[in-house]
């Protein structure tokens, strides 16, 4: 029984194909205890050929070393593949590091781009305006024991605002910045103050950030630039003729960047081209001096032996921000000349003094939005060897 078994399997089953049949029977001579012999006769009968037992086992060595050939290429295929993987994500490596190193460099040389582009545009503009430089002033010398710290923030050059509560545009600013000129007149005369400090608080012009911004805007950006830029030289100017001297400091607001928060580096600010442009105006003028900023967004001032530190406020709003603010300048700044909340306010956080000038702005469509009242208003501190003495609130009306 065992022997008809075993010649049943010799047998090419239905629909095997010769060389199927071939191989079965090669690949289980041992398991079947065949010899060579009796499988060249199985296949001789069963599948019509006639060769010898040599044959057969010659083809079987073959037939296995091409096997093992094609297994062997296989796994060398795998070889060659996984490298492949491997040098295509060094590449994809080298590849984002070029773009991190290229976007760095993008990062690092932009703000120097831009800023050039602008001034190229406004050295263009201003060989087409009429006015030019300032006539030189011949300096009053006068004796007193304290200075003006004249705050000039918030003025958002180029918002076109007309609402139940306010309007304003630039003949309005025009307006108020007279109104602030007799103002300042007017204290320096009741102390007979000796020199002023000009504290540029940022935010001068209305900017693009916002789309609401956009709508509101009269002027296009550039505009707003050259325009504020000639309202504050005539605001400077008419400071020379009645101190002895003018020193100017300026800091950068958030509305003078040059697209939204999450795109623009923070010393990319528009604000910084109006003092170009008012020394050039203001260069033979040789009692104002324009202060170097510790950075675009921080200015220092010192006035009778007190350091009065200038910031715009959108960085440095709250208590910590100010204590940071004062660890940052060594512990002693006697006060922070700060704007950005659009109103007046003197207050105190510890040592340090908190001078906070209003906008000339007046309420927009975002005070209506937030019910924020407010009116537009400046402030001007009255400072000796002691502090701030005085301060006074500038109203302005239409």
């Amino acid at each position: 029984m065992r022997r008809y078994g075993r010649y049943k399997k010799l047998q090419r089953n239905e629909n095997e194909s010769v060389k199927d049949y071939k191989i079965r029977l090669c690949e289980n001579k041992d398991l079947l205890g065949l010899t060579w012999q009796t499988i060249a006769n199985a296949i001789n009968k069963e599948a019509g050929e006639n060769y010898t037992e040599s044959s057969y086992r010659k083809w079987w060595a073959s037939f296995r070393d091409g096997c093992e050939y094609q297994k062997r290429k296989s796994l060398d295929g795998d070889a060659i593949i996984k490298e492949y993987e491997l040098k295509r994500i060094q590449f994809e490596k080298e590849r984002q590091r070029f773009f991190d190193q290229r976007n760095s460099y993008s990062r690092m040389v932009r703000p120097d781009a831009r800023h050039d582009e602008l001034i190229d545009i406004l050295q263009n503009t201003i060989s087409e305006m009429e006015n030019g430089k300032f006539e030189p002033v011949v300096p009053k010398i006068i004796n007193s024991d304290n200075d003006l710290l004249v705050q000039l923030n918030d003025l958002h050059i180029g918002a076109n605002v007309k609402n139940a509560w306010n309007t304003y545009n630039t003949d309005v600013c025009k307006k108020y910045l007279q109104q602030y000129i007799k103002a300042v007149y007017d204290i320096q005369a009741t102390h007979n103050s000796k020199n002023c400090f000009v504290s540029l608080g940022g935010d001068l012009i209305n900017g693009a950030i916002h789309p609401t911004i956009a709508i509101e805007n009269k002027e296009n950006v550039v505009q707003q630039v050259m325009v504020a830029a000639q309202l504050i030289s005539d605001f400077i100017y008419a400071m020379c003729s009645i101190f002895e001297n003018v020193s100017v400091a300026v800091v950068a607001g958030n509305h003078s960047r040059l697209g939204r928060k999450e795109e623009s580096l923070y010393q990319e600010r528009l604000d910084d081209l109006i003092p170009w442009y008012a020394k050039a105006r203001l260069q033979d003028v040789n009692n104002v001096t324009f202060l170097e900023n510790i950075d675009t967004t921080m200015c220092m001032m010192k006035i009778r032996g007190l350091k009065y530190v200038g910031v715009h406020g959108d960085y440095d709003n709250g208590r910590q921000a100010l204590q940071s603010l004062n660890i940052m300048n060594d512990s002693d700044i006697y006060a922070v000349a700060t704007g950005h909340r659009h109103h007046n306010l003197c207050d105190r956080l510890n040592k340090v003094k908190i001078l906070m000038s209003g906008s000339m702005l007046g309420m927009d469509s975002y005070c209506i939005e937030k019910r924020i009242v407010g009116i537009p208003q400046q402030l001007v501190s009255v400072c000796d060897e002691t502090g701030v003495v005085a301060s006074y609130d500038v109203n302005f009306k239409q």
